[in-house]
Formats: C-alpha cells, structure tokens, sequence
C-alpha cells in the first residue's frame, strides 16, 4: 500500500508517493490551479500513474487558509462579547506600527462595530461566576446575530479560558435556534489569557471555517470517488497531522500547514542523520521559509500573526520572507535593484515559463547564468525558455547600464543576501551561532543558493535531503498525528501551584488520549507525550515556556528548572524574585509513521561540463545527475547537481557526496 504527501504552493503543486514495503519515492509537480486546487492535486496523482484504491494514507497541505486571510476573502463575522468588552477588537494592544508615524492609519478591526454584540454576563479571573447568563437576553443578542447576515459566529466571551461555561451555553443555543450559522468559542480556539489575542485569533477562526471545511469536504469526496477508502489527513501549523473534521473544526491550526511540512521532514531526517542542530532553508516559488532546529525540536511560537493581525495558535516558528524563484526583480524609486515580495507565482510565472510573464524574476536569472539546464524541464512540468529569460532580464539590465549577465548574478546575489538576513534573524539574534548548525535546503530553489548562503554564515556542512523540491510533502509522508493543547493556571510557584499543575497534565493527558483514539485511531499506549510549563517572575507580563519531562515532584525543581531556562535565553535569572505558574502546555503524539530512504544504485559515468556565472565571472564545471552517484562518491566544485524537481550548485572550495542514505552533504574545505 501507498502513501502520498500533497503540498499546494503559490507555484506548483507538489506530490509525493511512498511504497514502504520497498522505499520507493516517486516525485511530481504540477502548476498549482488556484481557482481549483483540487486539480492540480489529480493531475499529478494522474503522472504518477497512482490507483486511489492502493493508498493506505493521504496527507494533504493547504494554503488556503493563509491564502483567505491574506487577501481580505475570508467571511464577515458577527461577534458576541461580553458587555464592556464590545471596542477590544477595536483597540488591541495599543501598539503603534510605525512608532514615530504621527500619520499612521490604524489597522481595521476584523469585525467592525455593527457586527459586535454584547451579552450580560461575567466569568471572573478565577473562574467564578460574577454575572449569570440570562437566558432572556441570550435569545434577544442572538436575534440580533442572525438578523446581521453573516453566516460565521465567533463567541468571545471575557475569561472563557478559564470557564468556559457561558460560551458553550451560549454556542449551543445558537445551535438550537440557528441551526444555519457557524459557531466558533474562543475557549476551543485558544484557552489562555490575553484578551485581544484570543478575540482576534478566534475571528480569524470563524471568517475561514466555512471555507475550508466545504473545501475539504469536496477533496475527500473527490478521493473517496476515486478510489480512496481511509481518512485523509490533514497538516497543521505544528508540523502534526489530524483528521479533517479538527481541521475544519480548528483551521486558523493550518495557517503555516505546507512549511511546517519540510520542518517536519528535517526533524526525522537529520535525526536519521545524526545532527540535531539544523537550520532549515524552504525556497519555493513565491517565498523563503526558515527556521531553526535546536537538539532535535524546532522553535515553537504561540506569537504568530496573519495579515497583521495575532494568531495566538501553537505552530512552529518559521520566519517568511518574500523571496523565492518566482520573486520579481524591479527598480525602486531611489535607483537600487530589489526582489521580491511581489511573485509571478504560476500564472503568468517567470519570464522562462513562456506562458506571457515579461518581468524578470530569480528562476531567469538562476537560467542566465547557467545554473539551470533549458534542455530540461523545471519539476518535469514546465520547458525553460532561455531567450525569453534573457530579455526579461537585459529590459531591467538596460536601467542600470549592465549586460544580463552582471544583472542576473546581481539579483540572485540580493536574493541570498536577504535570505541569509532572515536566518540571522532566527540564529544570531536569538543568540545561536549558525556555525554551529548544518544548513538544510529545499524547496524547488533551495538547493542553488546553499552554498552561497552557507558562505556568507561561515557554515561549513549542508546536507541537501532526497527529492528537495518536493520536500514539504514529504514531511507529510512523515509526520506524526499531532495535537496540543493549553490551559491557564496563573499560581505561585509553589507546593499548592504545583499540585494545580499535576491536576491539570492529569486532565490533558486523558482529553488527549480519548481524542487520539477517537479522531486518528491511536491507542493510549502508542501515545507520547510533550509537557512545558509557562512561567515568570512576579510582575512581569510575558511567560517563558519551560520544557519538562514531566511534571517535578517539588516546587523547587520547577523554580530551578525555570532559572536555568531563563538565564539561557537572557544570560540573567533572578533568583530570589518569586515565581509564577501560567499555564500548562501539553503536546500528545501518536507513533510517527516508519519511513526510511535508500540511496540511489549510481554508476561510474563521465560527468557533464557546463559553465555557470559567478562573481568571477564564467567558471567551468561538472554536471552530474543525482541518481548517477554512488554512495561515497567525491564530486568537488565547481560542480551542478540535477535531479527531478531540483537543481544543487556545489560553489567553489566545497565537496559534494552522497551518503547511504542517499542525502546529498557538501563540505567546506
């Protein structure tokens, strides 16, 4: 039986087919159809040659969750808050963007005023009721709602994270009365403090749920019809799986669901490979994604944001640049050469594509300058068309009085450097030496700028993973059913605070446990778990998350625990400053599937020549296929590296092997 990986990018569409009995992987791209991403998915499933009927699971990323937000397409939704609380929306946090910006236009409120309704009720701080629910102005305010007109419901109600009472009460009424809306609770999207964040993060829940649940109700029923007889599974922000009923329930959970996949992906190969620190680089057609992975976990966020605005869901910290293959290249006002954020994503895509893109972008400059074959496909999908290229690029060449060749390298020389500022922004702004870390590339582009990247960090080993530009959905392949959960306590740090927290790990582990059966099929003894514990000392706003193999049998192993995570992430602890218990973060893991890789047979024939520009102008080098080299094989650069999907230039000074595994590594000498 067969299991596929699909990721939908701004370009292409990426599929992934994997035998275990044999550790066969099969690759395919497609161009992404964004009227009709479904599409896209069937036509590589059709290049594969792949019968439904023979697929043992499925496991699917999506952008549109992301996609819907950015662009303003997501639903409008009424809002039910408690009295008082109407404006939170409307206010925030009170940051200013632009600090000293006098002129500053404030950000619209994702609901506007007319859409927020407030209801007579009250949740303490502790959880106590101050204010009952009165049933009689529970009808009347949602009277209102449903006479509103939008279709999506988000209740958000003040302190639900601590008592849910009164917007479950409230949600079911709506059911009840209005079978025909959709309604989201704050205290199911996000269940701890931080009013603004939880409101908005809700909201932006409740404008897509409609959306991606039709969605993925329509792809499952296109694969059932097609032959597919088990669930589809869905990847989240987290870099787990669940099913699509969470996802539909949960989809703001999906917002970074392709990146997380080659996050996923690097996690269980590097740890095949024995390193534990890696810094990923995803450079896809429309964007670059990075993120760091430190002793085998990568960094986690619950401080995300879409659009501008908070998402407060748990979700791997990527950082996300625009800068990818199809990234535009343009002039700005000062006279200086820029890229990117603006793609030609597939339609009309770059210049090279032929299919009417006139703008020059970093895949005709990577064709310029020979670090791409024009006999060759690009993904098997798309015929390069090296003229076209070039006079895309020598029109914004003829702007600066420079021939193509020097513009070309220019613009990929400002493409590395602004994805080698965005892995300082994870890595030495964070206080972690990217020397100390092997860079990991993928994505269609990954693998060409690698080298270069790693040079200008001082990394000195990259490890290029099979099947690069298809790696996102591999990571699907991969991943594990994944669910988290969190819950505020707000204690000292004390024996008693300690015995809440107990109480409470206790109480998740057993939600975790019944949901893992009951949603992935997951027995209680095959389910793992993650614990950190957010703490900080008293009076500070902001908790640090403290990661713990379980709950300490003291207060004071906690309280030490914290100090020592503190002082390593600001060299500094107070020690003697009293501690607080914020909240329980609980992450449950079902078995991570058996994958494992094989490299390819090779063979012993004499290498290709090519010449590729450089900052030294043309240099001669070696062309290999990826499958043609034998595990141990040595290749020195100058050399370029072509397989399906992906293209790998070994720059000078470094060597490129394959290992049993079939990565490929390059080294710095």
């Amino acid at each position: 039986m067969l299991c596929i990986g699909v990721d939908i990018g701004g370009t292409f569409t990426d599929v992934i087919v994997y035998e275990p009995a044999t550790a066969r992987l099969a690759e395919a791209k497609t161009l992404s159809t964004p009227d009709d991403p479904a599409a896209a998915i069937f036509e590589g499933l059709a290049k594969l040659g792949v019968r439904l009927d023979e697929v043992e699971r499925f496991v699917h990323g999506t952008t549109r969750v992301t996609n819907a937000l950015l662009e303003g397409a997501g639903e409008p939704v009424s809002v039910i808050a408690t009295e008082g609380f109407r404006d939170v929306l409307e206010m925030g946090l009170g940051h200013r963007p632009q600090l000293y910006s006098v002129k500053e236009v404030a950000r619209p409120p994702l609901a506007p005023r007319r859409l927020r309704h407030v209801l007579r009720e009250r949740i303490g701080a502790d959880g106590s009721v101050v204010r009952q629910l009165d049933p009689g102005d529970l009808d009347a305010v949602l009277d209102r709602v449903a006479a509103a007109g939008p279709k999506a419901v988000a209740v958000c109600l003040l302190h639900s994270y601590r008592n849910p009472a009164h917007e479950r009460a409230a949600a079911s009424r709506l059911a009840e009365r209005y079978p025909g809306l959709v309604c989201t609770i704050s205290s199911d999207v996000v269940p701890e403090q931080g009013e603004y964040e939880r409101f908005a993060t809700t909201v932006l829940n409740a404008s897509v749920r409609s959306t991606v649940a039709d969605y993925l109700r329509g792809l499952g029923a296109a694969l059932s019809a097609g032959g597919y007889a088990h669930p589809l599974s869905i990847m989240t922000s987290s870099g787990g799986v669940v099913s699509t009923e969470e996802a539909g329930r949960l989809p703001i959970n999906l917002a970074l669901s392709g990146p997380a996949g080659g996050v996923a992906a690097s996690v269980h190969l590097a740890g095949l490979a024995g390193y534990s620190n890696v810094i990923t680089c995803d450079i896809g057609g429309t964007s670059t994604d990075v993120c760091l992975i430190k002793n085998g976990t990568p960094l986690m966020t619950n401080d995300g944001k879409i659009a501008g605005y908070p998402n407060r869901t748990f979700q791997v910290e990527i950082n996300t640049i625009g800068a990818g293959g199809g990234s535009i290249a343009w002039r700005d006002l000062g006279g200086e050469l820029r890229i990117g954020p603006r793609s030609a994503g597939s339609t009309p895509g770059p210049a090279a594509y032929g299919r009417g893109g006139t703008e020059p972008t970093a895949t005709d400059a990577h064709l310029v300058v020979g670090h791409l074959d024009p006999q060759e496909s690009l993904g098997g999908e798309v015929r390069l068309d090296v003229d076209a290229a070039r006079a895309a690029v020598g029109r914004l060449a003829a702007e600066f009085d420079l021939d193509d060749l020097e513009l070309a390298h220019g613009i990929l020389r400002i493409a590395t450097i602004k994805m080698t500022s965005a892995i300082k922004e994870i890595s030495v702004a964070c206080g972690h030496d990217p020397r100390d870390f092997v860079l990991m590339p993928f994505g269609g582009a990954g693998p060409m700028h690698a080298t270069a990247l790693a040079d200008d960090l001082g990394i000195r080993r990259v490890l290029v993973p099979p099947v690069p530009g298809n790696f996102s959905a591999l990571g699907f392949v991969t991943a594990q059913a994944r669910h988290d959960y969190v819950r505020t306590v707000l204690v000292p740090a004390d024996e008693a605070g300690l015995a809440a927290v107990r109480d409470v790990v206790a109480e998740l582990r057993d939600v975790a446990r019944a949901q893992l059966k009951a949603e992935d099929g997951v027995e209680a003894d095959q389910v793992t778990f993650g614990l950190s514990v957010g703490m900080r000392f008293r009076g500070q706003s902001f908790d640090l998350a403290v990661p713990v193999d379980d709950v300490p049998a003291t207060a004071d192993e906690l309280v030490t625990a914290f100090h020592a995570a503190y002082a390593e992430r600001y060299a500094y602890a107070r020690s003697g400053h009293p501690v607080e218990i914020v909240n329980c973060r609980l992450t449950a893991f079902g078995p991570r599937p058996a994958v494992r890789f094989t490299a390819p047979a090779g063979g012993s024939p004499q290498p290709g020549r090519t010449r590729i520009y450089g900052p030294a102008g043309w240099v001669d080098a070696t062309v290999w296929r990826r499958t043609e080299l034998a595990p141990g094989r040595a290749v020195p650069g100058p050399a370029v590296v072509r397989e399906s999907g992906s293209t790998t230039v070994v720059g000078a000074g470094w060597t490129a092997t394959v290992d049993e595994r079939g990565y490929l590594l390059l080294t710095r000498e």
